[in-house]
């Protein structure tokens, strides 16, 4: 009892430190109706208002920034766990992180990433004003939102939706057989074409101008096979971007930062060295 009064605790200090919330163009467009809901863990369903929460670190050094688009299946998006204590995280290391609360696709396949996309030109636009690195603005993504972030960083549109880094959690890459399903089908339908399951089977998208990779997977995760990642990686040496692939025998699915297990301690000390190096 007192472990979870004492989370739940640290999980209101880390949402009120959020510097200010700053809502997308985009609204609506995925054809959910119903009012945006809160589950029983925090997590949000039926988003038609995306926006991000801007959490920075008090220095006054230039610092890094993330864009965290947690998991959640493209049903809803997991905040706490794969957002909120991101956070809080990243803020004792002084790396900014803006939570990215995308819309769901609902079978509009391209909604996602254009709230991702919407939410890099934020970043890029307010860098000055945020202190940050200009040349250090990623993306990070769990699961689902791995696939979301991975989409990012395979199919941005510019120089300046294009992330300086990619960090990947146990994600989703794929659309083919060795895919989740649910993810596939809340983000592509019941019947999707031969070409929807190539453009979302993110290895494709893969050049030699991707940004650098950090993937992190468990070989004992039965959700999302650990092959996406592996598959990932090495189209990426394949094209000579600079990857980082750690594959943990246990630890499962869906650790994030909230559980405090042997993994998460290893994934975060190798995670800041390799984000020390870029």
């Amino acid at each position: 009892m007192k472990k979870t009064f004492f989370s739940l605790l640290l999980l209101v200090a880390v949402a009120a430190s959020a510097q200010q919330t700053v809502y997308l163009p985009h609204k609506g467009g995925n054809g959910i109706t119903t009012a945006e809901r809160e589950g029983t863990r925090g997590q949000l369903f039926d988003i038609t208002e995306p926006r991000i929460d801007v959490y920075l670190p008090k220095t006054d050094k230039p610092v890094p920034m993330i864009l965290c688009c947690p998991g959640g299946a493209y049903q809803y998006v997991s905040i706490p766990n794969e957002g909120t204590y991101v956070a809080q995280w990243a803020l004792q290391h002084n790396i900014a992180v803006a939570v990215l609360k995308y819309r769901m696709p609902n079978g509009h396949e391209n909604v996602p990433l254009e709230d991702a996309l919407d939410a890099m030109r934020i970043l890029r636009d307010s860098a000055a004003v945020w202190n940050l690195i200009p040349d250090k603005i990623g993306v990070m993504g769990f699961s689902a939102g791995g696939h979301l972030a991975g989409s990012l960083t395979t199919m941005y549109v510019d120089r300046i939706t294009r992330p300086d880094f990619s960090i990947l959690v146990y994600p989703v890459l794929s659309m083919t057989k060795q895919t989740h399903a649910k993810t596939r089908q809340l983000l592509l339908g019941d019947n999707p074409t031969p070409m929807q399951d190539a453009r979302w089977t993110l290895l494709n998208n893969i050049t030699a101008d991707t940004p650098p990779c950090f993937i992190v997977a468990c070989q004992d995760d039965k959700v999302v096979p650990v092959s996406n990642s592996i598959d990932f990686y090495s189209a990426l040496t394949a094209n000579n971007v600079p990857a980082e692939l750690l594959i943990m025998p246990t630890g499962a699915h869906g650790f994030g930062f909230q559980r405090e297990i042997p993994q998460t301690a290893e994934f975060r000390m190798l995670l800041l060295s390799w984000l020390d190096r870029l």
